[in-house]
């Protein structure tokens, strides 16, 4: 029970900084690792639950705060941002490219790599507070 309590609040810990996509994509990705860990674990799937819906919320939490803040920092300096993974096994690359402007708004188009290969591509409203200088021609 105490090993319980201790990673509960380990995890309560390592989401306390995030946003609420990022509690969102932790609650989705723990359910998912939860289920995955209940049937791996023959033996005792609880624990299998345990270990894998925490494995799962800060896997995912963690990916969807990246994506986040690549596309926020893509609209701030107005350039592409890529995000890597270096320690990953699977090698995660997120690629956030700036693209056309609507109001005080921009859709900035994220990329998900796994390696080399395309895995998820998905776009994103970024509003900024004060409105884009927009440069005209002659």
């Amino acid at each position: 029970m105490k090993k319980l309590i201790i990673g509960m609040v380990g995890v309560g810990l390592l989401l306390s900084g995030c946003t609420k996509q990022a509690y969102e994509g932790a609650v989705v990705g723990g359910a998912a690792g939860s289920a995955v860990g209940a049937i791996l674990d023959e033996e005792n799937p609880w624990r299998g639950a345990f270990i894998g819906g925490v494995i799962g919320a800060v896997v995912t939490g963690t990916i969807v705060e990246i994506s986040s803040r690549a596309a926020e920092e893509c609209v701030e300096y107005d350039r592409p941002i890529v995000y890597r993974c270096q320690r990953c096994r699977e090698n995660i690359i997120i690629r956030a490219v700036p693209g056309r402007w609507v109001g005080r708004c921009r859709i900035v188009k994220i990329k998900y790599f796994k390696g080399n290969r395309l895995i998820k591509v998905r776009e994103r409203k970024v509003c900024v507070r004060k409105a884009p200088h927009h440069r005209r021609g002659w």
